[in-house]
């Protein structure tokens, strides 16, 4: 009597499968980490809340790891995990893209130059960690780069002076077009021992009767003054600079307070609530520069460090 024959052994499985989640998915999730909201998310994406709902319910289940905490009445922040996931999430995205457009070579071998300006207020947190960035990753690329004001940087975009510059969507004029990283919102910078310090939210009528240090910058200055108006208050400006040195310098030897969209680590503030739009953190670039390989690897090393920009500090 024959034995019945023994099954096959089985091969081991070295098929390439897609993951369990899609780029729609990592798309949705990109989009809702930029705005700390599911609801202004759906708006931007034109598409329905409860679908981002379910899409970031589909990858937190996928990862094992919740990837925003959500805060009543404060938005979405993201976790640890949520943080890198965004960083690798642009990433795919953007080589998801530049594969669709045929664009396979190796990106170490990238050459040439790019011409970079930078918001003077932020550069020096996001300019040297990028610069070191490019060149491990990127060797046979050079990027060059200048700090200014907004009114500089985008004179050099309108003249070619820079390929690219990161600043804030300030009043962009048109011919001018931007990439949002991520939103900058307005906040108070006061001294240590300031008494406003205990609370976690503030209005421009707490700060109306405080000293103001003004940023005495074009656009800038306009920007900060009509956070005033908007609330039907008029500021006490005690002094007006042109640094984020001497303006550092007076906040902390208690002279007054400041706004700033981006506060430096080891600076006092606290977020301050005005009727303005908050402005984006963007890579801008005049309608007239094509945004080749070299261009998109600086954006997309730009998009890693603006994300890990810590905007506040306690």
């Amino acid at each position: 009597m024959n034995n019945p024959a023994s099954p096959a052994p089985t091969a081991p499985d070295t098929e390439l499968r897609a993951p369990d989640y899609s780029l729609r998915q990592l798309a949705y999730f990109v989009s809702v980490a930029h705005h700390q909201s599911i609801q202004k998310a759906a708006d931007a994406l034109h598409v329905s809340a409860p679908a981002l709902s379910a899409a970031i319910a589909h990858l937190e289940e996928t990862f094992d790891a919740p990837l925003f905490l959500r805060r009543h009445a404060r938005g979405l922040l993201l976790t640890e995990a949520g943080a890198a996931l965004a960083v690798d999430a642009r990433t795919l995205l953007q080589e998801a893209w530049q594969l669709g457009s045929g664009s396979l070579v190796d990106r170490r071998d990238l050459h040439g130059h790019v011409r970079l300006g930078c918001l003077f207020s932020f550069a020096p947190f996001i300019v040297p960690p990028l610069v070191r960035d490019m060149a491990a990753r990127f060797p046979r690329l050079r990027l060059l780069w200048h700090e200014g004001h907004i009114d500089h940087l985008l004179e050099g975009l309108q003249t070619g002076a820079f390929d690219l510059a990161i600043m804030y969507d300030f009043d962009v004029p048109s011919g001018i077009e931007t990439v949002p990283l991520r939103p900058a919102p307005l906040q108070a910078v006061l001294p240590g021992s300031h008494p406003l310090l205990r609370r976690q939210r503030l209005t421009m009528q707490d700060l109306a009767t405080e000293p103001l240090i003004l940023l005495d910058l074009p656009r800038t200055r306009e920007y900060m003054l009509s956070a005033f108006s908007a609330s039907g208050v008029a500021p006490r400006i005690a002094h007006r600079v042109n640094s984020m040195g001497m303006l550092l310098g007076l906040v902390a030897e208690g002279q007054g307070y400041s706004l700033l969209n981006f506060c430096p680590p080891y600076t006092h503030s606290r977020e301050l609530h005005c009727e303005l739009r908050t402005p984006n953190i963007v890579v801008a670039h005049s309608h007239r520069y094509r945004l080749g390989q070299t261009a998109a690897a600086v954006v997309e090393c730009t998009t890693r460090h603006v994300d890990l920009l810590a905007l506040s500090s306690g």
